[in-house]
């Protein structure tokens, strides 16, 4: 009786497991949506665990059979997923009607303050934050806070020396200096302190930066949690799961702060801009969505920097400079450019002056075609809306893939070849304008578009005026990169012979 018993309950709970699979692997044909066929359990996320492929190499082959649909549907574990790289329709979903799209389904807790930063929030709170802290990126703002950048590159220019002299071959690990400069940059702007990364490789500023990218158990189950569920990540406050690296970013904010307001001290940085905001004092104009600029709150929004900015940054300069490495025509073509720019300018690199290197711009802008920081934009339906020839149901969280364009070969003939022209004027006409989209479009693009661009410049022009790169004997040329990691991430590094221009 007992294993009759034992034996009608396995039974009962195999016939419930299997048709809650079945049902909810049945979404997407219940609505007409072509799909690849998901794994039990992972659905077609299984690559998260075994870390096969890349995240932007998976999702480009869930894609890859419906390319000409220009959608399909798949599951993250048992959760519809539907991925979109149809131009029109991401056109439609980040602009014309953002107002159906205008969250991307990410998490905030009041109780984990480094989560209520400007890319996770929703609603009302993000439109008021946004509205805040757009102008910290005006033109005007930005020219305030070149001479810091410009600063930290010329320490950049004199450790890549450096570094060139100890080695017998003259080959530097680049992306390595890069994400100093890049660590540097964020310190100073977003955190207002000098780091001095690039001199010393042990400082604690650094420690923090490498703690927070560095993969762990728990990390990877925080991720898998929100996979399962958006709020679930909420189970593993990142306060409680990186204690040290979060009171290292809230108590520095906050003794920045303080030590300013305490001697009137007053720096052309992003921290200066939030301590005027905070002292505007908005919250009579909306006070249902004001989102307080607390430092902790003040921290999340540098804290952003790091996670979008740091090896993205880094590894886009690195990955330009490598294809000028053997590209030396095309490489004499960019020093020339900034050397005849330069003397306009009395020989120093200027704001206007770095505006004026179109080359400059567009070899960087290839560069983040092919190596492109993230790839995909993410959004959550708030009201059921007809998109194209599908109807997105509310609640549906939507992966629009950017990168899967970007290497198109109807938009970029030829697409892994590297060309600076594709960002011609000209080019740009005869393609449509939603096809290469690197920080994003519409009204919940990247704030911070411009800082970035403009910090890769800043490091770009300043190397390739003062050096001439080659390929060293460790040079990839086709790189291998990190299955492990969610960006992009070259597994060896960018390995360049250095010498004096």
């Amino acid at each position: 009786m007992e294993a009759t018993t034992v034996a009608t309950v396995v039974a009962a709970a195999l016939a419930a497991a299997y048709i809650f699979f079945a049902w909810r692997y049945g979404h997407w044909r219940r609505r007409g949506v072509p799909y690849p066929e998901p794994t039990l359990i992972v659905g077609n996320f299984g690559f998260m665990v075994t870390a096969k492929k890349t995240f932007t190499g998976a999702i480009h082959a869930m894609a890859a059979p419906f390319k000409e649909t220009g959608y399909c549907g798949v599951y993250q574990w048992t959760s519809p997923l539907l991925l979109v790289w149809d131009p029109e329709m991401i056109k439609q979903i980040t602009c014309k009607d953002f107002s159906s799209f205008h969250d991307r389904g990410l998490p905030t807790y009041e109780h984990d303050p480094l989560s209520q930063h400007l890319f996770n929030l929703s609603g009302n709170k993000w439109r008021n934050l946004r509205n805040k802290l757009s102008p910290t990126f005006t033109s005007g703002k930005l020219k305030l806070m070149f001479s810091l950048m410009h600063d930290i590159a010329v320490e950049l220019n004199a450790q890549v020396t450096a570094e060139a002299k100890t080695a017998d071959s003259h080959e530097v690990e680049i992306s390595t200096l890069l994400s100093h400069y890049a660590t540097d940059v964020i310190g100073s702007v977003a955190f207002g302190i000098q780091c001095n990364c690039l001199r010393d490789h042990d400082t604690e500023f650094l420690t923090m930066s490498r703690k927070l990218f560095r993969q762990s158990p728990i990390q990877m189950l925080r991720f898998l949690l929100e996979l399962i569920h958006p709020k679930a990540g909420g189970l593993l406050p990142f306060k409680w799961m990186m204690n040290e690296v979060h009171n290292f970013f809230v108590n520095l904010m906050k003794d920045t702060v303080e030590r300013r307001e305490e001697h009137n001290i007053e720096r052309n940085d992003f921290v200066q801009l939030m301590m005027q905001l905070r002292k505007a004092d908005l919250a009579g104009v909306d006070p249902e969505n004001h989102v307080e600029l607390t430092p902790g709150v003040m921290a999340a929004q540098g804290f952003i920097f790091f996670i979008a900015g740091l090896d993205n940054i880094s590894n886009t300069i690195s990955f330009a400079l490598s294809k000028l490495a053997v590209d030396r025509e095309l490489q004499d073509r960019v020093a020339n450019e900034v050397r005849d720019v330069l003397r306009q300018h009395d020989g120093e690199l200027t704001y206007d002056a770095l505006k004026k290197m179109d080359l400059v711009n567009r070899v960087v802008l290839e560069a983040l075609r092919l190596w492109n920081p993230i790839g995909v934009i993410l959004r959550k339906c708030n009201a059921t809306t007809r998109v194209g020839d599908l109807v997105i149901d509310k609640g549906q969280l939507v992966f629009l893939l950017t990168s899967m364009n970007a290497v198109d070969e109807n938009y970029f003939p030829d697409p892994m070849r590297f060309d600076p022209d594709r960002h011609t004027p000209e080019a740009k006409e005869m393609r449509h304008p939603y096809v290469f989209l690197p920080f994003g479009e519409g009204p919940r693009n990247c704030i911070a578009e411009r800082f970035a661009l403009l910090e890769m410049k800043i490091a770009f022009a300043m190397l390739v005026r003062d050096f001439v790169f080659t390929p060293g004997p460790r040079y990839e040329s086709d790189v291998e990169l990190d299955k492990k990691s969610f960006f992009p991430r070259p597994k060896n590094g960018f390995h360049l012979q250095v010498a004096a221009r």
